[in-house]
């Protein structure tokens, strides 16, 4: 991301305001949206905006956000009170790109001091090292789709298969891949199964599961579900009676 004065930006359009989709907006609702994008790269939430901070909004706003396209609204309820912004991989660094990205750039940082210890300035190399490893820490690196699933093949059909409540897909393989560089498929793929086991066992309705792509970015299968029953699912804020 860009940096001035230590502090990172959010990406944003330059014809933003001339998107069919935001043209026709109140300017609440455009506030909102954008609050909302600026909440999520500021916490690394990957589009979800959390319960807690979705109830800051009046209902009308939301209900703006979540009609203006028939398909693909700027924002998407889930059952658990958080709302979704859509498309926001698209456009903004995921958690796990602002990962990977910090991660590389010390490695390379670090291979560079290596090198330049053999020198005969090592004392000069040190400096070098610790200076790359600042800059090179605020340095986008894009990696394409394509040579992204060139190296991983796409095992999230397997998974989707499993999981019991089928809400959007789309956004779903996104927080599936990105959940694939904190946990092994084969793992997630076991925790996953233990999970609609318990969900089974409890009786616990589908109207209280979140959506596919809110458990995988909460990394909700390292979750304790031996603390859950039915009736404190039950007690999960319910959105058709909040808003």
């Amino acid at each position: 991301m860009a940096k001035l004065k230590g502090q990172l930006f959010a990406r944003l359009a330059l014809d933003y305001f001339d998107h069919p989709k935001v043209a026709g907006l109140s300017s609440d609702a455009i506030v909102a949206h954008l609050e909302m994008l600026v909440y999520s790269r500021k916490y690394l939430t990957d589009g979800v905006i959390p319960m807690r901070v979705a109830m800051r909004y009046a209902m009308p706003v939301v209900d703006e956000l979540a009609s203006n396209d028939p398909e693909n609204p700027s924002v998407t309820r889930c059952d658990d009170g958080s709302l979704i912004l859509y498309g926001y991989g698209d456009f903004q660094e995921t958690k796990a790109d602002v990962d990977g990205r910090r991660r590389s750039a010390r490695e390379r940082a670090e291979a560079r001091w290596s090198k330049d210890a053999k020198s005969t300035a090592p004392r000069n190399a040190r400096s070098n090292a610790a200076s790359n490893a600042e800059t090179e820490t605020e340095t986008e690196t894009y990696i394409s789709a394509s040579q992204a699933s060139a190296k991983v093949p796409d095992l999230f059909p397997d998974w989707w298969a499993i999981w019991g409540k089928k809400k959007a897909k789309g956004d779903a393989a996104k927080a599936y891949k990105a959940a694939l560089k904190i946990i092994p498929h084969d793992d997630l793929m076991a925790k996953t199964r233990t999970y609609w086991e318990h969900v089974k066992a409890t009786g616990l309705e589908l109207t209280y599961v979140p959506y596919p792509a809110s458990w995988l970015r909460a990394e909700q299968w390292d979750d304790d579900l031996t603390a859950d029953t039915p009736q404190q699912q039950q007690a999960v804020f319910d959105p058709r009676q909040g808003w």
